[in-house]
């Protein structure tokens, strides 16, 4: 089965289109959607309940803003605690900038094997529309540092949040790093991640993408200041071997699932209300 893990915080523009365009291919896939709200404002969980009609949906509540990081987090958890290993998660932006065309040959790669499978915008034949320059040598620049420091040089993008993942991989992971499986609570946390899974084995593969920032609404959540330091304290951790392998943790993989609300949805009303 394939799950959907879609973090937001104050999409509710973005989300009549992101369900428009997602719910036949998760209907058609018979995939469960699983949205973590990270502490809208704005009434981004019951848009999702407004436009999310027809779909196995559920969703995660986060009372404050906790950042990127600790969303896709809880939206792993809660992933794992209904997957079985075989089972396909999906992460993707909940803005509209993940190109659902390209999850076919993304789930293809999966089925071949590969354990983490990315939509990698350097990749030979990726674009990133609508940025403004020094974003776009920004995002370059620390993929290319962690891409040599990391040794993941055939992989080009490593900071992107579309991915598929293998649940068996990440149960094992989360077995072995203990409950914060993503420490970073921002967006450096999706290297984090892989560099945690590559380096604990597994096979990672990349699929060129077009994002076309041109497709979304409202500003950028991403804070400059906070995400530089954050990929500084990433990497630091990376060279003094932080981000190798620990010893088994103690808090293992029956502790992904009980932390956090989980608000599930059939019937799709019962998300309304929220909490």
């Amino acid at each position: 089965m394939i799950r959907f893990v879609i973090p937001a915080y104050n999409e509710r523009e973005n989300i009549p289109r992101l369900l428009a365009d997602l719910g036949p291919v998760a209907r058609e896939l018979g995939a469960r959607v699983i949205f973590v709200d990270d502490g809208s404002s704005d009434g981004t969980a019951e848009a999702i309940a407004e436009h999310g009609d027809g779909l196995h949906l559920a969703i995660v509540r986060h009372s404050v803003n906790r950042g990127l990081g600790t969303a896709i987090n809880s939206g792993l958890r809660a992933a794992l605690g209904e997957s079985s290993d075989g089972d396909a998660v999906v992460t993707l932006e909940a803005d509209n900038t993940s190109d659902l065309k390209d999850l076919p040959r993304m789930l293809e790669l999966f089925g071949q094997g590969h354990d983490v499978v990315l939509a990698s915008v350097y990749a030979p034949g990726g674009r990133i529309l609508g940025v403004a320059p020094w974003r776009l040598a920004a995002s370059r620049s620390v993929s290319n540092a962690f891409r040599v420091a990391g040794g993941l040089r055939e992989i080009h993008t490593l900071s992107s949040l579309y991915r598929v993942y293998r649940a068996g991989t990440l149960r094992r992971a989360a077995e072995t790093y203990g409950y914060l499986l993503v420490r970073e609570p921002g967006f450096a946390a999706n290297v984090e991640l892989l560099l945690k899974l590559y380096n604990a084995g597994a096979s990672v593969a990349e699929v060129p993408t077009v994002n076309d920032w041109s497709r979304r609404l409202g500003a950028s959540k991403m804070s400059l200041r906070p995400t530089v330091l954050a990929y500084g304290r990433l990497m630091a951790a990376h060279l003094v071997g932080r981000i190798q392998p620990p010893p088994i943790s103690p808090l293992g993989s029956e502790e992904w699932g009980q932390r956090g609300e989980v608000h599930t949805s059939p019937p799709l009303h019962a998300v309304a209300g929220g909490r």
